[in-house]
């Protein structure tokens, strides 16, 4: 079984753009097959992402990018303008890439960020944002329905606003995002859009045993799912020395309990984002052991930040590990070029991380991790 969005975009692409769509999926699922093996990209990513800003107006505790931007602006550095994000989202386009993801970050504080979404869905490309919910007031969620975004993630971390808010780092912050789900639930019903609305939480051992109640409150609020994602060290680049702490008993006791419960919220028809396999690699995860499965980032996903550069996946971001920058140069040249065939080589031997968006396409093409479970 595979992870829940990709069957709800299969179907929505399908009734939008019929069945060819499907076929070029399928095709390009095959030669994404082939790069790896044959070591050379003889297709686009599936996956592309857009953080097109590191600002934000909170300061999670799980988070260092805005402290990242800070340090870019100081350093003279500014981020790429309007036009130069629409050549880039064209790119993608020419590389095949079937959706685009905007992150940051909260990449709602980008003035132009609507003008980024409509070009984006006029490349007939998924169009996707993630955001903490705290600007998604009636007009927002109006224009985002209005100009066709597939699906909105809104962050939340907690059942109670207790919860929530101290993760966050700001007050206010659970009612923001409880109020915004809420609002483009009532608007899409309204205006007869086809949004998907997903709740998205950052799992540890503070917030763990508040899994059950979020599940009901996320069904409750008129989200379609909720995703589950275990920490990650996404903000140190040396790994292997957060994994030698030893693994807490407990911790994962709990671990297995919820893993438990949130396999069985699926079977009841609750609507749960992670697969059955990513949902049984928790564990590893959070007692610290290396992922199992083969990482392809380097065929399957890319990602440009807002000072053009460029990664093979969001963690790599957080590592400080640019394969290449794009302010003046191409997209579609960097991908095909030997330079960035070295980065594909070395990131394919990565297994450092469980992030969702990764692991679950990884996940994808190993069928034996996934068949497994």
């Amino acid at each position: 079984m595979i992870r829940k969005v990709y069957k709800d975009f299969i179907i929505s692409k399908m009734k939008e753009d019929g069945a060819g769509w499907l076929a070029k999926r399928a095709g390009q699922y095959i030669l994404l097959h082939l790069s790896s093996l044959l070591h050379k990209p003889l297709c686009g990513p599936i996956q592309g992402s857009l953080m097109v800003t590191y600002r934000c107006n909170y300061n999670c505790v799980m988070c260092d990018f805005p402290q990242k931007g800070v340090e870019r602006v100081r350093a003279g550095e500014q981020e790429l303008d309007t036009a130069r994000f629409r050549q880039i989202i064209g790119e993608f386009a020419s590389l095949g890439t079937p959706g685009l993801g905007f992150t940051g970050g909260e990449p709602m504080l980008r003035a132009d960020i609507y003008d980024l979404l409509s070009c984006t869905r006029q490349h007939k490309m998924i169009t996707h944002l993630n955001t903490n919910g705290y600007f998604i007031d009636d007009s927002a969620a109006a224009r985002l329905i209005q100009i066709g975004v597939d699906s909105v993630n809104i962050s939340l971390d907690g059942a109670q606003s207790e919860t929530h808010d101290r993760i966050r780092n700001h007050s206010g912050a659970f009612e923001r995002a409880t109020t915004a789900v809420e609002r483009l639930n009532r608007l899409r019903k309204k205006q007869g859009g086809a949004l998907r609305i997903k709740n998205v939480a950052v799992i540890d051992e503070t917030n763990i045993d508040e899994i059950p109640d979020l599940i009901r409150l996320s069904s409750e609020l008129g989200a379609d799912c909720i995703e589950f994602i275990p920490r990650q060290p996404l903000a140190v680049a040396d790994l292997l020395a957060e994994r030698t702490v030893p693994a807490d008993d407990l911790l994962l006791s709990k671990v297995d309990k919820m893993v438990a419960y949130i396999s069985n919220a699926a079977k009841e028809g609750f609507g749960i984002e992670n697969s059955p396999a990513h949902l049984q690699l928790l564990r590893s995860s959070f007692a610290g052991l290396p992922s199992p499965v083969r990482c392809r980032a380097g065929y399957n996903s890319l990602l440009v930040d807002c000072y053009g550069d460029v990664f093979p996946c969001f963690p790599y971001i957080g590592w400080g590990k640019p394969a290449g920058n794009i302010r003046d140069g191409s997209l579609v040249d960097l991908w095909n070029s030997p330079d960035y065939q070295k980065h594909r080589d070395s990131v394919s031997k990565c297994h450092g991380c469980y992030l969702n968006c990764q692991l679950e396409l990884n996940l994808l093409f190993d069928h034996k991790n996934r068949m497994r479970w």
